[in-house]
């Protein structure tokens, strides 16, 4: 008969990185591997607001979307035991990288820009930044996005390559897990 390791602190995972690196992939997989619960911001932003992340962008635009994220992350002080799937900005607006590092373990799921390309080409519409431009335009805009935001990335606690995950990598970055 196996026996079910019990943890003993409060876990809180905040996965970053850029859109189409698999947080939300990911982060399903070892909520459910490790028994925590699942969360996604921009879902939560999305049903508070009844209106998808790119009706957000388009009618209230990218200030009030992030003044609505930095609010929504917030919320998750007083949870425990959660991954939450972040979305690409969030830890580059307000003090968010900072305050996620102080509640729990940021993990950067890193991936290379044309792998990236090859993820979101098929949901360019339900992403706001790229709904509009062609492969060449897009390979572009994630090259330079990437550029901006590794300096964020970067300071996550932990970095993890796309192409090198597995159902046990968050066990790597959090051994108490396993």
């Amino acid at each position: 008969m196996a026996i079910k390791k019990i943890i003993h602190l409060p876990v809180k995972v905040f996965l970053i990185g850029f859109m189409g690196s698999g947080k939300t992939h990911w982060g399903q997989i070892w909520a459910e591997k490790t028994g925590l619960t699942f969360f996604d911001l921009d879902q939560k932003i999305e049903e508070a607001f009844q209106m998808t992340i790119t009706d957000i962008f388009e009618k209230k635009g990218e200030e009030k979307f992030r003044e609505m994220e930095r609010f929504h992350l917030r919320k998750f002080e007083s949870e425990n035991n959660f991954i939450l799937a972040c979305g690409g900005g969030t830890p580059c607006f307000f003090d968010n990288l900072s305050w996620m590092k102080s509640e729990g373990k940021v993990i950067y799921l890193k991936a290379r820009a044309d792998s990236i390309l090859e993820k979101v080409m098929q949901e360019t519409e339900k992403r706001p930044l790229i709904k509009d431009v062609n492969q060449s335009e897009l390979l572009f805009f994630i090259e330079k996005k990437l550029g901006e935001r590794e300096p964020f990335y970067a300071k996550a606690d932990f970095t993890l390559s796309v192409e090198n995950l597995n159902d046990k990598s968050l066990n790597e970055c959090i051994p108490e897990l396993e």
